[in-house]
C-alpha cells in the first residue's frame, strides 16, 4: 500500500512546526468561540484533525513527531486556556487531544494511505482511524468532566466524540489530499473561468440553501458539492465545504433546532455526509481517469508506431534502392566476366561494402521496433574496451579506408573495463564510426579514444570536417533525421545515431557530443564500470 508523505528539509521544518502550532490554536479557539456557552466542552473541534493531517505529512522520524506533537499540545493549552476554561480542564482537555491524534496516527500507519480505496477498505480505514479515536477521546474527556465536577460527563463525552468524529470525516481526505502536485494536475492556470463559475454556483447554492429560512432547502448544498468534486476532485470539494460550512455558519446555521449544539451538530452531519459522497465520487472518478489515462497513452503509442511504420516505408523504400541497385549492377558484372581480374576486388569491395550498409539497415530497424514494443534485449557482462575497440576496428577497417580514410586508435587506458553487451556496444561503435566517416572530410583520419570520465567508462569518436550546425543539435539523435553538408549528398536511413542513442541508454549510459563547426566533430558515449 502507498503511504502518503511530504517530508521538508530539515532546514524548513521549524517553520512546518510553528504553522501547525498556529493552526491547531486558530481552529481550536474559533471552535470554542462558535460553541462558547452552549456546552462545556466545544461542540466544532477541527483542530484534531489538522494535526492528524500536519503529523502525517510533515514528520519524518519520531523525534520529528514528538516534536510536532509537542507544539500541538502547547496550543491546545492556550487555545483552551483563551477560551476560559479552568486549569484543570484546560491541562486535561489538552492530553486528551494529544492522546486522540497519537491513536489515530498509530492506526494510520499500521493501516497506510493507499491510493484508492475499495468500499470495504474505505469502512475498515473509517472505523479505526476515524470513529476508534474519537470514540476513545470522548471517553477520556467524559473523565476528565467527571473528575473536575462540571457538566454532564456523558452529554460531554458524546459531544466530544460527534465533532472530532465529524471534523476527521470532513478535513483528513482533504487535508491529505492537498499538494502543490494536485493543483498542477488540476492545470488551475488554464481553468480560471470555470473554478470562478464553480464557486459562484457553490456559493449561490450555500446562500440560497442556508440564508432563508421560510423554505427547506438544505439539501441542496449536496449537489452544489458534488458538482464541485467531479469538475476538481477533492481540492474542489473541500472548498465547496469550507463555502458551506462558513455561510452556515454567519446565518446562525439555518436548521429549525432550538439548541445550538444540535443546530451545530446537524451541520456537521450535513457536511460530513457530503465529505464521505465527495471522497467516494473522487475514488472512482480517479479510476475512471487512470483508464482514460492509459487508453490515451495506448492511443498515443498506436499513432507513433503508425508514424514511425510511415516514416520506415518512405526512408527505407529510398535507402535500399541505392545499396540495392550498386549489389545487383556490379555482381552482374561479375558475373559476366568481362571484368579484367585486376578490378575484380575493387567490385567486390563495393559489393560488400553495400551489403554491409543493407545489414546495418536491417539491425537499425530490427532494434528500433524492438524498442517501440518494448522489446529490447540487452545482456550486460564485464567488456574490456581496448580489446573491444581493435576487434570493431579491424573488422569495419575495409569500410573506412574505401575514401582513403584512416580508423586510428588515439590513446586508450588498457585497464577500462565497463558493464555492457558487447555485440550492443559493437554496434555502437560501427555506427558512431560509420557516421564519422560519411560526415567527416576525406583526408583526415577518424580518432577513437577511450578513457574515464566522473566514474564512466568514455569512448569517443572523433573526425574533422564540416561539423554541426547549433541548429541542428535538437534534431541529432532523432529518427531519419539527416544533416546535408553543402555540396555533398550523404547516404544512410537516418537511423544510426537514433540507435546508437537507443541502446547506450538501455544499458544505463549516456550519449553526447560536441561540434566547432568546420573543424571537428566529437561524439562520447558513457558506460558504467564493470565493479
Amino acid at each position: 500500500m502507498a503511504r502518503v508523505a511530504y517530508r521538508p528539509s530539515v532546514q524548513a521544518f521549524p517553520g512546518v512546526v510553528l504553522a501547525a502550532a498556529l493552526g491547531f490554536l486558530v481552529l481550536g479557539y474559533g471552535g470554542i468561540l462558535l460553541s462558547r456557552g452552549s456546552s462545556t466542552i466545544a461542540v466544532l473541534w477541527p483542530a484534531t484533525a489538522f494535526g492528524i493531517c500536519m503529523v502525517l505529512r510533515w514528520t519524518r522520524t519520531v523525534r520529528q513527531a514528538a516534536i510536532m506533537l509537542a507544539s500541538l499540545f502547547a496550543a491546545g493549552l492556550a487555545a483552551n486556556a483563551l477560551g476560559g476554561s479552568p486549569p484543570l480542564l484546560t491541562i486535561g482537555f489538552s492530553l486528551v487531544n494529544i492522546a486522540e491524534i497519537g491513536i489515530a496516527l498509530v492506526m494510520v500507519k499500521q493501516l497506510g494511505l493507499p491510493r484508492f480505496l475499495p468500499v470495504g477498505r474505505g469502512l475498515v480505514f473509517g472505523l479505526l482511524a476515524g470513529i476508534l479515536p474519537a470514540v476513545a477521546g470522548g471517553a477520556l474527556a467524559a473523565l476528565v468532566i467527571w473528575t473536575a465536577g462540571m457538566g454532564d460527563p456523558l452529554a460531554s463525552g458524546r459531544d466530544w466524540c460527534l465533532a472530532n468524529l465529524l471534523a476527521f470525516v470532513m478535513l483528513f481526505p482533504f487535508g491529505m489530499a492537498v499538494s502543490w502536485r494536485q493543483f498542477a494536475k488540476l492545470k488551475l492556470e488554464r481553468r480560471i473561468p470555470e473554478a470562478l463559475i464553480v464557486l459562484l454556483v457553490v456559493t449561490g447554492v450555500s446562500l440560497l440553501a442556508f440564508g432563508q429560512e421560510r423554505y427547506p432547502l438544505n439539501f441542496l448544498v449536496v449537489p452544489a458539492i458534488i458538482i464541485a468534486t467531479v469538475r476538481f476532485r477533492l481540492i474542489g470539494a473541500g472548498v465547496a465545504l469550507v463555502i458551506a460550512a462558513a455561510v452556515a455558519l454567519y446565518f446562525n446555521i439555518g436548521f429549525e433546532h432550538p439548541d445550538p449544539v444540535a443546530r451545530i451538530q446537524i451541520l456537521q452531519l450535513l457536511l460530513g455526509v457530503c465529505s464521505v459522497v465527495a471522497v467516494r465520487a473522487t475514488a472512482v472518478l480517479g479510476v475512471r481517469d487512470m483508464h482514460v489515462a492509459l487508453t490515451e497513452k495506448r492511443r498515443q503509442r498506436a499513432m507513433r508506431a503508425s508514424r514511425f511504420k510511415s516514416q520506415v516505408l518512405s526512408h527505407v523504400s529510398h535507402e535500399v534502392r541505392s545499396p540495392l541497385s550498386a549489389i545487383v549492377g556490379f555482381s552482374a558484372m561479375l558475373e559476366s566476366g568481362t571484368l579484367s581480374p585486376e578490378r575484380a576486388p575493387e567490385f567486390a569491395a563495393i559489393i560488400a561494402h553495400n551489403g554491409e550498409l543493407l545489414r546495418r539497415l536491417h539491425d537499425d530497424l530490427l532494434d528500433m521496433n524492438r524498442a517501440e514494443a518494448g522489446a529490447l534485449s540487452v545482456l550486460a557482462e564485464k567488456v574490456p574496451v581496448a580489446e573491444c575497440l581493435r576487434q570493431c576496428i579491424s573488422a569495419i577497417r575495409l569500410d573506412a579506408t574505401l575514401g582513403g580514410k584512416q580508423v586510428v586508435i588515439e590513446s586508450i587506458e588498457e585497464t577500462l573495463t565497463v558493464t555492457a553487451d558487447p555485440l550492443r556496444l559493437a554496434q555502437i561503435l560501427n555506427n558512431l564510426i560509420a557516421n564519422a566517416y560519411k560526415y567527416g572530410d576525406n583526408f583526415s583520419p577518424i580518432r577513437v579514444r577511450a578513457l574515464t570520465v566522473d566514474g564512466y567508462g568514455r569512448i569517443e569518436v572523433i573526425n574533422a570536417g564540416p561539423g554541426i550546425p547549433a541548429a541542428e543539435r535538437e534534431r541529432v539523435f532523432q529518427p531519419f533525421a539527416r544533416g546535408e553538408p553543402v555540396g555533398r549528398r550523404v547516404p544512410g536511413a537516418g537511423l544510426g545515431l537514433s540507435t546508437a542513442k537507443l541502446l547506450v541508454e538501455a544499458q544505463g549510459g549516456r550519449i553526447d557530443f560536441d561540434s566547432v563547426p568546420g573543424r571537428q566533430t566529437r561524439f562520447w558515449i558513457d558506460l558504467p564500470l564493470a565493479a
